[in-house]
């Protein structure tokens, strides 16, 4: 490969390539000299040698008031390549931080059946974030009793609180762990479905068998769950 193409390619621009390329030979040369060597304007010659002074590719030095360029070691080029390549792996996390929130700004799964069930219940222990729940509560109890029970020591042992809106006619018989906070609301004033919202997650469970949960990662959309569960949990009993 063309070594002036080659370090264009590296950030040079063509012209500088082009100064830093007839010095090299030269070891020490005068603006003069590298105009000849380079076909380039003497005065064009001091602004790119400046800005290859800039890059750590040029120094110089005066002697009887004229000014001695000299170009560094093409070593030079490596180790500033190196420095670039620290400073963007040190940058690295953010900027992929930046593109997982823009991709991955709504993620929707669907999860089906009882084992389905199971894995939600798995990521909310999983996510270790207090979470609340509205709605029919009590469902849970009934399709998975044994994994329910399992759940809520779970909850315990990873000091996990849930805040939990039910149905007035549930009163009592929903189990609870000493981490659980119940509060009761008028049967019409609750979906047949249960929301569980935890984290930047807000999971709609629709009981209709084979039973679906609905699973939808988004910060702004677990706000909003949040604002209207709270609404909510002003006004229930206790």
């Amino acid at each position: 490969m063309e070594l002036n193409k080659l370090l264009q390619k590296l950030g040079l621009e063509e012209k500088e390539a082009k100064v830093y390329l007839a010095l090299l030979p030269l070891g020490e040369a005068t603006a003069t000299l590298i105009a000849e060597k380079t076909n380039l304007d003497r005065t064009l010659i001091y602004q790119l040698a400046n800005k290859l002074i800039e890059k750590g590719l040029v120094s110089y030095i005066i002697k009887n008031n004229v000014r001695y360029f000299s170009a560094a070691s093409p070593k030079k080029i490596l180790e500033n390549l190196k420095e670039k390549q620290k400073e963007i792996e040190k940058a690295m996390p953010e900027m992929l931080e930046l593109v997982s929130t823009k991709e991955e700004a709504t993620k929707v799964e669907i999860y089906k059946g009882k084992e389905g069930l199971k894995t939600m219940l798995n990521d909310i222990i999983r996510t270790k974030r207090d979470y609340l729940v509205f709605g029919e509560e009590g469902r849970f109890q009934e399709v998975l009793p044994i994994d329910v029970h399992q759940f809520l020591m779970q909850l315990v042992k990873n000091k996990i609180h849930e805040k939990v809106l039910v149905r007035e006619d549930w009163r009592g018989k929903v189990i609870k762990s000493k981490n659980s906070e119940f509060r009761y609301l008028p049967k019409k004033m609750l979906s047949p479905s249960t929301t569980v919202i935890y984290g930047n997650k807000v999971a709609i469970i629709v009981w209709t068998p084979p039973f679906h949960a609905i699973l939808i990662e988004n910060k702004e959309v677990a706000e909003s769950y949040k604002v209207y569960f709270e609404a909510l949990w002003k006004i229930a009993k206790r």
